[in-house]
């Protein structure tokens, strides 16, 4: 993608942002977008927490998921999750803020891997991630998403 994309592409994802979607939930704040990969913030509320009072584990991998997501996004392709393998190695309560690192790993004509790494304030290593995406078609100046 061009520079000119990733622009298009990072004001697209903060406005879809604020909408009733899944990531509007998790509240992110998009800390850099490059070409095959993304880091985003965001900090741990109440409703991320499981009865426990640690983030749950379902939250962790919905972020890992969209952070991988969007880093193949950025290299013009449209995606879809194939499969993703998570590995939970600390946890934090509500109150934390968390950074996530999406990387594209294998830049493939149609299956796609990437990989995520989450980490806590003290840049402590929370999660580790992996997936693969199939890619569904690509972004270019007559293929960008539809607004409604």
């Amino acid at each position: 993608m061009s520079k000119q994309q990733l622009l298009w592409l990072e004001n697209y994802l903060k406005e879809t942002y604020q909408t009733s979607i899944l990531e509007n939930f998790l509240d992110f704040q998009i800390d850099e977008i490059l070409l095959g990969k993304v880091i985003y913030k965001t900090k741990i509320i109440n409703k991320h927490c499981n009865i426990y009072g640690y983030v749950h584990g379902g939250t962790l991998a919905s972020i890992a998921d969209v952070v991988m997501g969007v880093s193949c996004v950025t290299l013009g392709k449209r995606i879809v999750t194939t499969d993703l393998s998570i590995s939970y190695i600390k946890n934090v309560r509500e109150g934390s803020i968390i950074t996530a690192v999406g990387e594209v790993i294998s830049d493939g004509n149609n299956i796609m891997r990437a990989v995520c790494k989450i980490f806590d304030e003290s840049q402590e290593l929370l999660v580790q991630a992996q997936a693969s995406y199939f890619v569904i078609g690509s972004f270019d100046n007559i293929d960008y998403p539809k607004s409604e």
